[in-house]
Order: C-alpha cells, then structure tokens, then sequence
C-alpha cells in the first residue's frame, strides 16, 4: 500500500523514502500536535483542576502574549508589599531621602502576635534601622513589622492606593495595613487585585518605567534575594532561570479555609528576556503542600515553554482529557 500526496513528491534510498521536513510538519498538523502555547494551556488548566480553590493566574510571555485564568480581583495578602516597596522608593525620590536614612523603631511597634524578622533582630527597647534595611526586610523577608513602618512614612494604606492610581493602576486595591489585616481576618480580604495587573505593574517596574534606574536595580536584587515561598514559583523556577519574587498567605478561616495562597513575579531568561507571572489561590480548603505544588506546577511549565521544549507533563502524571478540551478552546489567550 502506498501513500499518495497530491503535490509531494518522496525521494528514496533503496527501498526506504526520506520525507522532508515539510512532510513531517505536515504530518504533525494533521495529527493534531498541540502547539507550544496550547501545550502551555494544557499544563496550566491541569495543574488548576487539582485544586479546590480560585486559582487566579496571568502570565505575560516574552512576545507580549498574555495568558490568564480567573482574571478577577483576589486577595493579595503580602504581595500587597511590592507595591508598597514602589510607592516608598517613589517617595523617597520625591523627598530626597536616601536608602542609608534610619528610622528609629520603637519598642512600642514590637508587637510579638506577628512576622518579624527585624523585630527579633533588635532588643527589646527598639532601635534604629535604615530604610534600605527595612524594605530589604519587607520585601525579602516578608517583614510586617518593617511594612507598617514604610506605610507609616508614606502616609498608609491610602498614600499607596493613590500611587498605583496615579501610575495607571486604579483597579490595585490596597486599603489595609499590617496591623489592621490581624486585628480582623476579613481584613485580609481588603487589599485585592486582578493577577493580570499584579503581572502588568512587575513588567512596568523591571522595564524601569516606575523609578530611578539605582532604585529599580536596589529593588530588582531585594525581589531575587526573596527567602519565602521556596516551595511555590521557585520550586518550578531552575537555571538557566532566575526568579524574582513576592509571595503572600494567609491564615484559616474556622472552618479550614486558607483565603490566599499567593506568588507573584518575573523571570528572567538568558538572553535578557522576561516573563512575567501571577499566581493567586484563593479560598483554598487544600492544605498548604497542595496549594504550593499548584504554583509550582505552573511555573514549571512556564519554563519549559521559554526553554522551547515545554515538559510532555510537568505533573509527572498524564493530562486529562478535560483540561486538553479546555486549552484547545483558546480560551483567555489575549494576543
């Protein structure tokens, strides 16, 4: 039986024809090889479907493609201190104040119901640290203490709403500190953001479009000295890749729930490109692991479609029929 292509002529050695390239690309479309982006999409939509939470995720490829699921506003938790890192160094650039400048922390601001690597670093009367200290602590080490002091410079919650405002991101929500997220869970429910924007403000940061060029360079190194999350975007996130990042969880609601579970931030390629990337699980009755190996999953298979080659399964299990419908719809993708 011989296989007859208008139009194609096969060359052969011996008994055995060479099919060109173009024979085997054809052959591939017609048996229904998924492209890069839809594979991208497959391991995505599998890697949700494992969860019981929202997860919300947006994901700025290098060739400007976005790629979102559950695009909503969600509860940000501590990636709510990136931006609050932006608005600090934006005001410390308005008012001449410089990263060695200290502020003196008093014993009062020790409260020990809360996150505070710097708190454990002082005795107990307090003591003076330099801005550029505290901000390597807010944003590196997730520091709460730290934050509300920065919040406390710039004027609040409120000061930091009215930059993103003021820089073209009305939708960033940000209307609780610190101190106000612990005194009621519900407030962790007040700082909110749709991923896409979370993705959109870390692309306008690393493209130096927010501040200084030494500012932006100081804060780039404090997101890839970041020490948290170890089992979230970096866990998926290996060489030839470097990650930067904030992460941000909450506590459990009385009957279980975990209100946020988050990662967001870039990558950064070897030859200078980036990829920006927002994970947002929300209203997780999951356990932690789970909710972590969600995130990682997804940036496994981010990084493999940058490397060209994205991962057969970055699960290490098959995909499901249902989720391979649902990428091939195209659904979300925004060119």
């Amino acid at each position: 039986m011989h296989l007859r292509i208008p139009g194609l002529r096969l060359r052969s050695i011996g008994s055995k024809p060479v099919v060109s390239a173009l024979l085997a690309a054809l052959l591939a479309t017609a048996c229904g090889t998924p492209s890069p982006r839809r594979q991208l999409a497959r391991h995505i939509d599998d890697a949700i479907a494992t969860s019981r939470a929202t997860v919300g995720v947006a994901i700025l490829l290098p060739d400007g493609t976005t790629f979102t699921r559950n695009d909503r506003p969600l509860p940000l938790l501590s990636v709510f201190k990136f931006p609050v890192a932006l608005a600090v160094l934006d005001h410390m650039e308005r008012t001449g104040r410089r990263l060695s400048d200290s502020l003196t922390v008093g014993s009062e601001w020790l409260a020990a119901d809360t996150y505070s690597p710097m708190r454990d670093s002082l005795p107990a009367t307090g003591g003076a640290v330099s801005l550029g200290g505290l901000l390597r602590y807010t944003v590196s080490q997730s520091d709460n203490i730290a934050c509300d002091l920065l919040l406390d410079l710039v004027g609040g919650p409120a000061a930091v709403d009215e930059y993103l405002g003021s820089k073209g991101f009305p939708e960033i929500t940000i209307r609780a500190d610190e101190r106000e997220m612990h005194r009621d869970m519900a407030n962790q429910r007040l700082n909110t953001a749709r991923p896409s924007d979370i993705s959109r403000l870390f692309e306008r940061f690393l493209e130096g479009g927010l501040l200084s060029r030494p500012h932006t360079a100081f804060l780039r190194q404090l997101l890839l000295a970041t020490t948290t999350g170890a089992d979230k975007l970096r866990a998926g996130v290996d060489p030839p890749f470097a990650l930067g990042h904030k992460t941000g969880s909450s506590d459990r609601t009385p009957d279980g729930i975990r209100i946020a579970d988050n990662d967001a931030g870039f990558i950064l390629m070897p030859d200078g490109r980036s990829c920006f990337i927002t994970v947002l699980v929300t209203d997780s009755p999951d356990d932690n692991a789970t909710n972590a190996a969600v995130t990682a999953q997804i940036a496994r298979a981010v990084c493999g479609y940058l490397l060209g080659a994205c991962p057969s399964d970055p699960s290490g299990r098959n995909s499901s029929a249902a989720s391979a419908a649902s990428a091939a719809s195209g659904t979300d993708w925004q060119p």
